[in-house]
């Protein structure tokens, strides 16, 4: 028997949140089932919410896309939920309760090597962020489940979203890397929810033979 958390957040309050959701191929089962949970949760909670999805292949257009048919509604907040994400049902309740203007779940790359999508610094992109407890101020962290408040992209020029070379050239920076950074220069910050980091997961895929894993 599959059982689900409580949803804690209170009645009629005055949160309205845009999720949304760029996807690029098919989801899975266990991606659809958490985000009908959560609605479903929201819902039976009294909290207002919107879905949103994009179909495509460039996630910045994507991104931007997003944004603005969010930003056309009466939204408070704008829900970031990648498709390749598992998650519990009151995940957007614990990033409500954290009351800051970006605050996301920390969750590793789906792809070997396996390394957390928070950075403790704009200087160096290799210090990654692990777990923790409470909130944990952070420079940048992955755009796969993150709430940002409706200030914070009405402030911001567009585009929000824009994937770059490290100012070495040595590697891309990530559209969600540069949102971040943008939002810090303005000056907001930041945050990591420990209390998601060990309960989202990046959905990956792996391929198997007769004799075993070919990721191995």
């Amino acid at each position: 028997m599959v059982t689900t958390p409580s949803f804690y957040h209170k009645k009629n309050n005055s949160d309205n949140v845009a999720i949304c959701v760029p996807v690029r191929d098919n989801v899975t089962a266990v991606f659809a089932y958490s985000l009908a949970m959560l609605q479903r949760k929201c819902g039976e909670a009294g909290l207002a919410t919107s879905l949103h999805f994009n179909m495509g292949s460039e996630v910045t257009m994507q991104r931007q896309q997003l944004v603005s048919e969010a930003l056309e509604t009466n939204c408070t907040h704008i829900m970031w939920i990648d498709s390749d994400m598992k998650f519990p049902v009151n995940t957007l309740n614990i990033l409500l309760e954290a009351n800051k203007d970006i605050v996301a779940g920390n969750y590793s790359t789906r792809v070997p090597p396996h390394r957390p999508v928070a950075f403790r610094s704009k200087n160096n992109l290799d210090e990654r962020v692990f777990t923790g407890t409470g909130l944990e101020k952070v420079w940048a962290v992955g755009s796969g489940m993150m709430l940002v408040k409706r200030e914070v992209y009405e402030k911001l020029s567009s585009p929000f979203y824009k994937i770059e070379y490290s100012d070495d050239y040595s590697s891309l920076v990530g559209e969600d890397v540069y949102f971040c950074t943008k939002a810090n220069e303005a000056g907001y910050e930041v945050y990591v929810s420990h209390r998601l980091s060990d309960r989202i997961a990046h959905i990956g895929t792996r391929a198997f033979t007769v004799k075993g894993d070919c990721n191995d």
